[in-house]
């Protein structure tokens, strides 16, 4: 038998954010998706997007950095969206996630 999540657990904003990613018409992302020795919060291979959910304070670590040149090399653009605001508001990442999509569109 499957235990219940408690609602605290399941309303997490990587939850929250996965289900207006889900919703958008036209694109497929994959969550928790692996490439290469990494683990990327969202990404839209279609698209070639990438959503990086960052915590504290921005700053540059050299696993970043090298994941960074890996995806570029593939042709991916990194979105990078603060935990901090989008907890405070969420629909401020949807608009420039929304934003990101219409440019790689315009690149078809």
């Amino acid at each position: 038998m499957l235990r219940k999540q408690p609602l605290r657990a399941r309303n997490t904003l990587d939850n929250r954010l996965w289900a207006r990613l889900r919703a958008l018409d036209g694109t497929r992302f994959r969550r928790r998706s692996p490439f290469k020795t990494f683990t990327l919060d969202f990404v839209e291979h279609d698209r070639r997007l990438v959503i990086s959910l960052e915590g504290g304070e921005p700053g540059r670590r050299s696993t970043t950095i090298i994941r960074d040149r890996l995806l570029s090399e593939q042709g991916y653009v990194i979105l990078r969206l603060w935990r901090s605001e989008l907890e405070r508001d969420l629909s401020i990442g949807l608009h420039r996630i929304h934003a990101v999509l219409e440019d790689l569109s315009g690149d078809s």
